[in-house]
């Protein structure tokens, strides 16, 4: 699947949360601005695939952000969510 330039750094940015390569405080910190400043232009790159970005990894932060979910869960959540969004792999369980 073919995605933007924004699309890629929302998916990159979220992989690398659930890679590990970042911390859970660094990802909240950024993750709302980032949202605000690439889904616009996502939405003009591939509407559905914005929309879908929006139903997975994005719930996936809300739940995440009104539940009190440990790090490692939290991980696991948003890599399922990016696997869900790219129709990849089979997800980690919970």
């Amino acid at each position: 699947m073919k995605v933007g330039k924004h699309t890629a750094f929302m998916i990159e940015f979220a992989s690398d949360f659930a890679d590990g390569k970042i911390s859970r405080e660094a990802f909240e910190m950024d993750y709302s601005g980032y949202v605000i400043e690439h889904f616009p232009m996502m939405e003009r790159e591939n509407k559905r695939l914005a929309r879908k970005f929006a139903d997975t990894v994005d719930d996936a932060v809300e739940y995440a952000e009104s539940h009190t979910i440990d790090d490692e869960d939290y991980r696991i959540m948003i890599n399922n969510a990016i696997c869900d969004l790219l129709g990849v792999g089979e997800p980690d369980l919970v």
